[in-house]
């Protein structure tokens, strides 16, 4: 990318030379045909962002913008530029192009995540008064960090993917001529909280029928929180007709869909009962210090359980 944008200033260079007066008893030269070209936004940045860019990254950030298309005039657009994983969730760095004759005020936004079939990965709504107003005419990149609680899929095809504003009459769309975005009382995960938990008993359903008479962890999420903890919950599930005691020492290994070991733990679990024929809803928290891997691929993950 260097060398490109290197070949671009000594084009540019070698057309300034051409377009110069002929010198004195030169034939005057018929002008080139030159392709036209369309204006791009000029980029701005908020303060918070200003000194995170270099001037390369700039450049190449401009050259995107070049390849998008245009914003229709009095229209909000907001485009994905780049998509990383950490520890808190998806981190999405977007542009936000704002083709009016006005600043705009951003406040609560509410944002959907798609995968390369369309399928929603995450809902959030995100808080930007910090960032102030979208200049009129002005493209303005952000970062959006969508937190693991928020994903609506185990695992999802980025191998392309898009973001979108989620308005008012339950569309997503990316761009918008009035900001009428779903109110953010109303941008709740409940729904797909209670869709997720009824695959969760579906599955359980299915365990029990395969599993009888055996006792089962089964994980359903596995999140990090704000002090770098992770935590999975599980059901542990009796499929045996008499109470279950659990034992005093065991292990508990959660591996990534690599297979790797993320974390482990030995926990005293001798007071835990389990009653007949039952599901019990258990959490399971790793502090950084049981913790083995750095940045895990939980799109698939397992938690092992043995004896110690």
């Amino acid at each position: 990318m260097i060398s490109f944008f290197k070949k671009l200033r000594s084009s540019g260079a070698k057309q300034q030379e051409v377009e110069q007066a002929p010198a004195a008893g030169e034939e005057h030269a018929e002008p080139e045909k030159t392709e036209e070209v369309r204006p791009v936004m000029g980029l701005y940045f908020p303060k918070e962002f200003d000194s995170q860019f270099a001037q390369e990254d700039r450049y190449v950030m401009q050259f995107f913008l070049s390849e998008l298309p245009e914003v229709a005039e009095g229209k909000l657009s907001i485009d994905g530029y780049k998509i990383g994983q950490d520890m808190t969730g998806l981190s999405l760095l977007a542009v936000l192009r704002n083709n009016m004759d006005a600043d705009i005020a951003l406040t609560r936004v509410p944002l959907v995540l798609q995968d390369a079939a369309q399928n929603t990965i995450a809902r959030s709504v995100f808080d930007m008064s910090e960032a102030g107003v979208v200049p009129a005419h002005s493209a303005m990149p952000w970062r959006f960090v969508f937190p693991y609680s928020d994903f609506l899929v185990p695992q999802a095809d980025l191998s392309s993917w898009s973001v979108g504003f989620h308005m008012e009459n339950g569309e997503i769309q990316t761009q918008v001529s009035e900001v009428d975005f779903e109110p953010a009382d109303q941008f709740s995960m409940s729904e797909y909280i209670e869709e997720r938990d009824q695959q969760v008993i579906d599955e359980i359903k299915r365990a029990i029928e395969q599993t009888e008479n055996q006792v089962n962890f089964i994980g359903t999420t596995v999140n990090y929180t704000e002090d770098g903890s992770l935590v999975a919950e599980l059901f542990l599930r009796n499929g045996r007709s008499e109470e279950v005691a659990l034992d005093k020492a065991m292990v508990f290994t959660l591996r990534d869909a690599a297979g790797d070991v993320v974390a482990s733990r030995t926990l005293d679990m001798s007071q835990v009962k389990l009653s007949p024929k039952s599901v019990t809803r258990w959490t399971l928290t790793y502090d950084k210090d049981t913790q083995q891997k750095e940045n895990p691929d939980l799109s698939e993950w397992l938690v092992e359980v043995e004896k110690k």
